[in-house]
């Protein structure tokens, strides 16, 4: 009686139910307190209606499993989970059997309720089976936007060569209106604005295609040397022709002075990506600068950088500056389509170099490409 006492008590203080049954009549022949909390002083009943409320043995029992042939406990202990119809929980069950004080053979079984455990899994597994429906959707999207954007590319092509062909009249048929006819000043401007006009057109027919390939990473650095002062000077002869350089200084210079004859900065890179660069840089300058404004091209040698500097009077409004090289974002400009300074931009991180605004000085704009001397890092 002592031993079976001192059992009792173990099991007793352990916080799960337990409860030992009598493997040959399946009587409940004592439960825990924990037990006896949920199913009431049980004990002479028969497990499976005690436990499950079934009228017959749990097609379940694990008690066959658990005894030799002889009926005498095998050592085997049997862990499992289980939905209890009785309470609607889940428990985890390990049963074993063993030998009772009082001789009888019996099997205790430990069950941990693992209700709040399960309800988590059944919610993951929700979840994962949403994700895996969201993720094949998706995945059907963008095969619909790549197929989109071919398409899109494809139609921008046919655009750009059909477009070029009349272009290339819109530009040279200004220069013989201006030669050959004796216009009045009113109307060789008004056909000069016509001839810019159409030089900026082509100019963004050119542009778009190096910007889709900057964009989609297709575009390829072949590096050569380029020359920038020759660069900056043939940048500023070319532009100062251009009715939008009317009224205004624009002058190449080297470290702030002079550029004296001869002088060549090199860095490997590809003249006819680093050429439209300087050039939107230098329109924004120009169209920025006011009437007698004056507009630098300044070329900068460092140690191991050298750097394109375009300096003009006027303001970047302080609403873009920290946006100004970011796609189509333009301010107060007429005609402004928001590439200039975000292809530029483009340009200067396939060199491996930067791109900045300078606005520290009011009244003025700085912006500074650097690019390594020795090339992109590729």
């Amino acid at each position: 009686m002592l031993e079976s006492a001192l059992l009792k008590t173990h099991f007793d203080v352990i916080p799960f139910g337990i409860y030992v049954v009598d493997v040959a009549t399946y009587e409940v022949v004592f439960l825990n307190r924990h037990s006896r909390e949920n199913l009431g002083p049980a004990e002479g009943g028969k497990c499976y209606k005690v436990v499950y409320d079934n009228d017959a043995p749990c097609l379940h029992c694990r008690i066959p499993e658990l005894l030799t042939p002889d009926g005498l406990p095998n050592g085997r202990t049997a862990v499992y989970d289980l939905y209890n119809e009785r309470d609607e929980r889940w428990a985890q069950i390990q049963e074993k059997a063993m030998g009772w004080p009082d001789g009888r053979v019996v099997k205790y079984a430990i069950a941990v309720d693992i209700s709040e455990l399960k309800e988590t899994q059944n919610r993951l597994a929700e979840a994962h089976a949403e994700l895996a429906i969201r993720n094949k959707d998706l995945a059907g999207q963008n095969t619909l936007l790549r197929q989109n954007m071919d398409l899109r590319e494809h139609v921008d092509r046919i655009a750009r060569h059909d477009l070029k062909a009349p272009l290339s009249a819109l530009i040279g048929l200004p220069q013989v209106l201006l030669e050959n006819y004796d216009l009045p000043p009113e109307a060789a401007h008004i056909v000069s604005l016509m001839e810019q006009a159409a030089h900026s057109m082509l100019d963004m027919l050119n542009q778009s295609l190096v910007l889709y390939r900057l964009e989609t990473g297709d575009f390829v650095l072949s590096p050569r040397p380029v020359d920038l002062v020759d660069l900056a000077m043939r940048t500023c002869s070319r532009l100062s022709s251009m009715p939008m350089a009317r009224g205004r200084k624009l002058h190449a210079a080297l470290a702030g002075g002079p550029v004296p004859a001869g002088a060549r900065v090199e860095v490997p890179g590809d003249d006819l990506l680093l050429g439209p660069m300087l050039q939107n840089l230098v329109v924004n300058g120009l169209e920025a600068s006011p009437e007698g404004g004056d507009v630098e091209v300044d070329v900068v040698v460092g140690e191991e950088n050298v750097a394109l500097v375009v300096r003009n009077q006027g303001e970047v409004p302080a609403a873009i500056r920290d946006r100004m090289f970011d796609k189509y974002v333009t301010l107060g400009k007429r005609s402004g389509t928001g590439l200039g300074a975000y292809s530029a931009a483009l340009a200067a991180k396939a060199h491996g170099g930067t791109i900045e605004l300078d606005a520290g000085v009011p009244g003025r704009t700085a912006v500074i490409v650097t690019l390594p001397r020795g090339g992109a890092a590729l």
